[in-house]
């Protein structure tokens, strides 16, 4: 996965860098937004959780991708700005403990029943 930064634009009222991007992913489908925003993070030279990206597309049958994201200066102002959804979204999914499936005492006990048998015709 290469990230290409396309067109950059500083918003010192806002305290953020907006940015429009490429990603090109050869032979594997469109990276996940934890990924790009590792590789805008290098890019930059910036902390990965200033990072917040707003979209990502691509063209069916293309190695390419494009989107849009916001880097902030600070993690207050990142806070302020963006909605919730945008900051859940973009950060790395936590691990669920698995449990092992449980049947309910009713299901166990049940005997597998038959369907009526139809009477042949003929």
């Amino acid at each position: 996965m290469k990230v290409e930064i396309v067109q950059k634009n500083e918003n010192p009222l806002l305290k953020r860098t907006e940015l429009k991007f490429n990603v090109t992913h050869e032979s594997s489908p469109t990276p996940k937004r934890v990924e790009v925003k590792a590789g805008i993070a290098s890019e930059l030279n910036v902390p990965e959780e200033l990072v917040v990206i707003e979209k990502i597309s691509s063209l069916h049958g293309k190695n390419e991708s494009s989107g849009i994201a916001r880097v902030y200066a600070t993690k207050e102002s990142l806070e302020s700005m963006e909605p919730q959804y945008l900051i859940k979204r973009g950060a790395p999914k936590e691990e669920k403990a698995e449990k092992p499936a449980e049947k309910k005492p009713e299901e166990a006990e049940k005997p597998a029943e038959k369907a009526p048998e139809k009477p042949k015709e003929g």
